[in-house]
C-alpha cells in the first residue's frame, strides 16, 4: 500500500518467528481492520519459514541486506524507513495486538 496519508503503520520486527508470526499477523490485521493502516514485517534475514508464512498475508515484507547488520534496534529502524503512516506502532514477531488498544492509542495521539 503506497499511500501518503495512512493513519497507522504497524512494524513487526522479526528474526526466526516461524512459530509465532501467523498468530501475530492475524491479531494485527484483525485489530487494524477498517482503519487506514499498513502492516510491515521488518525481517532480520530469518533462516526459518517466517517470511514464507508472512507472504500469505496482505502485508509488506522488508529485509536486511546483510545478516552482519543485525542488532537490537535494526528491525524498528528498517520498518521506520519503509513506513508511510502518520503514527508508527512497533511490535515484536511474537506479540498480539488488541483492537481496543489501537483505537485508544490513535485517539490519545490525536488529542
Amino acid at each position: 500500500m503506497a499511500e501518503a496519508n495512512l493513519m497507522l503503520s504497524v512494524v513487526i520486527k522479526a528474526l526466526n518467528e516461524e512459530a509465532n508470526i501467523e498468530r501475530t499477523l492475524r491479531s494485527v490485521l484483525s485489530a487494524t481492520q477498517g482503519l487506514h493502516a499498513e502492516v510491515i514485517l521488518a525481517d532480520s534475514l530469518s533462516t526459518d519459514r517466517t517470511c514464507d508464512i508472512a507472504a500469505q498475508f496482505p502485508i509488506r515484507i522488508v529485509q536486511l541486506a546483510r545478516a552482519a547488520d543485525r542488532s537490537c534496534g535494526v528491525g524498528a529502524q528498517l520498518g521506520y524507513q519503509h513506513a508511510l503512516g502518520r503514527y508508527i506502532l512497533v511490535m515484536d514477531g511474537d506479540m498480539e495486538l488488541e483492537r481496543d488498544f489501537v483505537i485508544a492509542a490513535i485517539q490519545r495521539l490525536d488529542e
